[in-house]
């Protein structure tokens, strides 16, 4: 992979110090002004870059997804075998990688700027289904989900997105609730349980 050029580093840096504005205050505290304090630069440098908020926050969505992907391939290098594999990614799904008060939080600010801004929630829908594409690919490697349908694969991906956002939710809203531990020990038997099952159309 090829050196960024200058123009790509100073938008990264951008979008990095636009996510850690977002962490702290959300999208309503991240003014353009906060942003090019937390970068170093001056506002006028932010719109050099980028046409306006919208394409920052497109931008940072897809930013935030990238850095989850990268932090999760990183993650599951070293295992091998698909049963092993499958295990630690689900412990990776419910573990801080993914659920946490600074990934959580940013994640929900998402959310919520998605209600009222279609472009957000389109960047967002590309997200989820970059998601399950990631889940087919660890649950093919488990010989009762090859023979599948695609629908059917998808709709247990979509299921497994589901059990992860409701405990990412409740566990955001007071920790002692719930136990992701158990959560991700709660999908692997989910999982078992529907390569068990014939699949259906």
């Amino acid at each position: 992979m090829g050196r960024k050029s200058m123009a790509d580093q100073r938008r990264s840096e951008i979008i990095d110090a636009f996510y850690r504005c977002v962490a702290r205050e959300g999208f309503s505290g991240a003014s353009i002004r906060k942003v090019a304090q937390e970068a170093n630069v001056k506002p006028s440098i932010l719109h050099h870059y980028f046409q306006n908020r919208d394409e920052m926050i497109e931008t940072l969505v897809a930013h935030y997804t990238d850095m989850i992907f990268e932090y999760f391939n990183k993650k599951m290098r070293p295992y091998k075998d698909p049963e092993e594999r499958l295990a630690h990614a689900l412990r990776f799904l419910f573990g801080p990688g993914m659920i946490g008060d600074e990934v959580t939080g940013v994640f929900l600010e998402f959310m919520v700027e998605a209600r009222h801004n279609p472009r957000v929630r389109k960047t967002l829908a590309t997200t989820f289904r970059r998601f399950r594409a990631a889940i087919i690919d660890f649950i093919d490697d488990i010989e009762t989900f090859k023979v599948l349908p695609g629908g059917t694969k998808n709709a247990y991906a979509s299921m497994i997105i589901a059990m992860h956002e409701g405990m990412e939710i409740q566990w955001f809203a007071n920790p002692r609730d719930v136990s992701l531990k158990k959560a991700a020990d709660i999908a692997r038997m989910f999982i078992e349980m529907l390569a068990t099952q014939k699949g259906g159309k």
